[in-house]
């Protein structure tokens, strides 16, 4: 039987990057949201979660530690993931006609610097996957998200600047949760 792991996001997100990392031989499974992974953990939809915990330039993920805690579930690994920052736009769109970027909270932070010399107008996404798949879906040439290679590749994206991010070692600290040992499966 295969095993689940469930991240938050969509295809092209970096929690399902983590998930393939790191839980090579398991079936990454996504969530819209960290505490509808929390919880597909605790009923046992999944047998782990994959979550952000800390990302090294924008600090640590709000609310994830206090969700992994108050629903009894436990930190089981962490390991660190290399991130990479990409501005994406649809195949057509050139860099000179973007004025605004979307993409989360922590990706935005990781690229603080790039987007003050930019200039651009940043809107707050749930996810960096989601705000590729909402653009490519969208048509709107006069906007770009932040996201992964993988994203871009996903939802049909073109890459207008690579490797954005404000620290080249740019990396992300990925937490395994799942139920306490003695009700583990």
């Amino acid at each position: 039987m295969t095993r689940r792991v469930a991240y938050q996001g969509a295809a092209g997100a970096f929690g399902e990057e983590a998930c393939h990392a790191f839980l090579p031989d398991w079936l990454a499974v996504a969530k819209p949201t960290f505490a509808a992974v929390v919880e597909a953990v605790r009923n046992g939809e999944v047998d782990r979660g994959m979550l952000p915990l800390r990302n090294n330039t924008a600090g640590a993920v709000p609310s994830v530690d206090r969700l992994i805690r108050e629903n009894g579930l436990v930190l089981l690994s962490s390991h660190r993931l290399p991130v990479r920052m990409h501005l994406l736009a649809l195949p057509g769109a050139g860099r000179d006609g973007i004025s605004r970027v979307a993409s989360h909270p922590m990706a935005l932070a990781q690229c603080r610097k790039w987007l003050l010399e930019a200039g651009l107008r940043v809107e707050e996404e749930a996810n960096t996957a989601l705000a590729a798949q909402a653009l490519a879906r969208s048509g709107d040439l006069g906007k770009a998200v932040i996201a992964s290679e993988n994203a871009a590749t996903v939802y049909g994206l073109a890459i207008l600047a690579r490797g954005i991010q404000d620290a080249q070692d740019n990396a992300t600290t990925f937490g395994i949760i799942g139920p306490p040992e003695g009700e583990r499966s």
